[in-house]
């Protein structure tokens, strides 16, 4: 039987995080969750996942959800079937909710994002990892992929990454990319790029026991 194991992955973008977490997910024998875990959260709601997709990493109105989100709210009614209903803190509730059910079905799960990492952090057998980038290369990158000046890509980098820092803060009060946030914190540039951040963060499972 596979040892147990939940890995979150934070990264900024343009740094390979989602790369990254594919790697390691085939390494690993590990189910794997991005955008996925919105219609993982919508399947178990009974909700659209056009629902979530407004509040996906983006931060609204403060509540109390951040409070009660390692593991708290009650079920959500079926009379409240309309985001206006809802609002932003209760669907963040049932996607935390729905974070911790798949962690339990699954003896290895990798999360991408969505404060994941603050969500299970009551979890022993919880591994968290944030990886960055210098701002020049990723906007380098980036534009060539997005086909836009490096201008163009660096302003929508800020923009991108200013919202999905807002989203952490607010949900976790605690920093985006803070290293006392994480377990691990990796220059994807410095160590040599995507494959050997998946060997740093192999090698760190194994020191820490987490795996063989």
């Amino acid at each position: 039987m596979k040892q147990e194991l939940i890995l979150t992955i934070g990264r900024r973008i343009g740094a390979g995080g989602l790369a990254v977490a594919k790697e390691l997910s085939a390494r690993l024998d590990a189910k794997m969750y991005d955008k996925e875990l919105l219609a993982e959260a919508a399947r178990s709601s009974g909700l659209s996942p056009e629902v979530f997709i407004p509040s996906d990493e983006k931060p609204r109105k403060r509540g109390l959800a951040a409070l009660f989100s390692s593991r708290g709210y009650g079920p959500l009614t079926e009379s409240m079937s309309h985001r206006s209903v809802l609002g932003d803190d209760n669907l963040f509730s049932l996607q935390s909710e729905v974070m911790h059910t798949l962690a339990e079905q699954h003896p290895r799960t990798i999360f991408v994002g969505r404060c994941a990492d603050y969500i299970l952090r009551d979890c022993p057998n919880l591994f968290s990892v944030f990886i960055t980038a210098p701002l020049e290369q990723r906007t380098e990158m980036l534009a060539r992929v997005w086909e836009v000046s490096p201008e163009a890509a660096r302003k929508r980098i800020e923009q991108e990454e200013k919202r999905r820092a807002d989203y952490y803060n607010y949900f976790t009060f605690q920093k985006w990319g803070d290293s006392a946030s994480y377990d691990l914190c990796i220059d994807a540039a410095a160590v040599g790029g995507n494959e050997a951040v998946v060997e740093v963060i192999l090698f760190a499972l194994r020191k820490r026991g987490l795996i063989d």
